[in-house]
């Protein structure tokens, strides 16, 4: 029966090799003829082919991926900060890697967008740093490395960078030294942010296609179609990621996955802040325009990663310890801590990510200034944040009391009684791993 069943997989594997194989032929076909296209005339379309084409690939690939990965042990071991009980494969992010980059290409992103060889570049570094480190483990710092890198990249190369603060502070107009500086720091911390958030079944994957749907839209309502184009490939391909990710996953995205994900996450936001310029006249929508408080809904849309991430930092270091030490204090384990499930703390953080976007907006059309709408953002995280922690402190107090409690009531039973409670009270569920029987 083994051997059947060993025998039908590989055959599946080769059959989608095959499948693969013909749909590449075919769209290669098409290719010579996409750019004759007026895709002004068609976006709409063409941004929904690349969406639905993206979803397919990840859905078809992944089936393969959790295979080889079972097959050569290639898996992510439960410890005492992880959620999942079970080994489970943490190689997502090649399914997520390969959609975006095959969709993109064949449609031709780089004729309506100058700079996507270098995002793509930069892209390419940080899905071999993050392969790596899934594969053998590399240490903090290198992965660090990478990821200036990549930052520099798209700054100095594909000239995607912070010009301009919109006010914050009284500041607007960057000098290029500050605006290159302020932008690879940025890019950089947004990429390590996603990277750190990945610790609950579909919570990166949720946030992330949240922000990337949320800015296809923005990008394609303001004509910057190889911007949008980017965007719905890669909400498409995490949308089809998710099938298999949502708890209990199947499949985690791994580094491999988070620090693409980071990367390009920071680099279309800063795009959106720098380019985007809203062409209608009518409706909320006309509000928005570079220098209008794109800056504060870029902040929101990435609130959640971000401000965690600062908070997690700045405590490790007050506390002398390096910024990158795993520990449970991520806003994750927090929520996880008060009793939520991972399906629950998924769904409240997209929600409150989704609230401060409509804020943001709300604020920006009411045309608050930079600085207001930013600390307002801030504080009200902070709140919310705050809250957080000291309903599981509060929670965390009591498992402690009852905790001993039990440990005292346990201390004044006869040896046959101990023995008798704990078999009665011995739980019935036993988590049993298949990968390696």
């Amino acid at each position: 029966m083994d051997s059947f069943r060993n025998l039908s997989a590989h055959f599946l594997v080769c059959l989608e090799v095959i499948l693969i194989l013909i749909l590449n032929a075919t769209l290669f076909s098409l290719n010579n003829h996409m750019k004759y296209l007026d895709l002004y005339h068609y976006s709409t379309l063409i941004y929904a082919a690349m969406f639905i084409l993206a979803m397919g690939i990840t859905v078809f690939a992944i089936p393969s991926i959790i295979f080889v990965a079972k097959k050569k042990k290639l898996l992510d071991k439960p410890d005492h900060r992880k959620k999942h009980l079970n080994v489970t494969p943490n190689l997502g992010g090649i399914a997520l890697f390969s959609a975006f980059v095959f969709v993109n290409c064949i449609f031709h992103v780089d004729s309506y967008f100058e700079g996507w060889c270098y995002i793509l570049a930069g892209a390419f570094l940080l899905f071999v740093t993050g392969l790596k480190d899934d594969l053998v483990s590399i240490d903090p710092y290198k992965k660090f490395i990478a990821q200036i890198i990549a930052a520099v990249i798209v700054v100095y190369l594909a000239g995607i960078r912070l010009t301009n603060l919109e006010g914050f502070l009284g500041i607007h107009q960057l000098p290029y030294l500050i605006s290159f500086a302020i932008s690879v720091i940025g890019i950089t911390f947004v990429t390590n942010a996603f990277n750190l958030i990945d610790g609950v079944d579909g919570l990166a994957g949720g946030l992330s296609l949240l922000l990337f749907a949320f800015l296809g839209f923005m990008f394609a309502w303001s004509n910057h179609i190889g911007f949008a184009m980017i965007c719905f490939t890669i909400a498409g391909a995490v949308i089809g990621f998710l099938k298999f990710n949502i708890a209990p996953a199947k499949i985690f995205m791994g580094d491999t996955g988070s620090l693409i994900i980071g990367f390009l996450a920071s680099v279309l936001s800063i795009a959106f802040v720098t380019r985007v310029g809203i062409k209608s006249n009518t409706g909320f929508l006309s509000q928005l325009s570079p220098e209008s408080g794109n800056i504060s809904i870029a902040l929101a849309a990435i609130i959640v990663p971000v401000y965690d991430t600062f908070r997690v930092f700045t405590t490790r270091i007050l506390r002398g310890y390096s910024p990158f030490r795993p520990d449970r204090t991520h806003v994750h384990h927090v929520l996880l801590d008060i009793g939520l499930t991972s399906t629950q703390v998924t769904a409240t953080l997209f929600s409150v990510t989704a609230i401060f976007i409509a804020l943001a907006i709300g604020l920006c059309y009411l045309q608050v200034g930079a600085t207001i709408a930013i600390f307002s953002i801030i504080a009200i995280a902070s709140i919310l944040m705050y809250t957080a922690i000291k309903i599981r402190n509060k929670k965390l107090a009591e498992k402690e009391r009852k905790s001993i409690q039990e440990n005292e009531r346990r201390t004044l039973q006869t040896p046959d009684e101990y023995i008798s409670n704990v078999l009665n009270n011995a739980p019935n569920t036993v988590y049993e791993d298949k990968v390696f029987s």
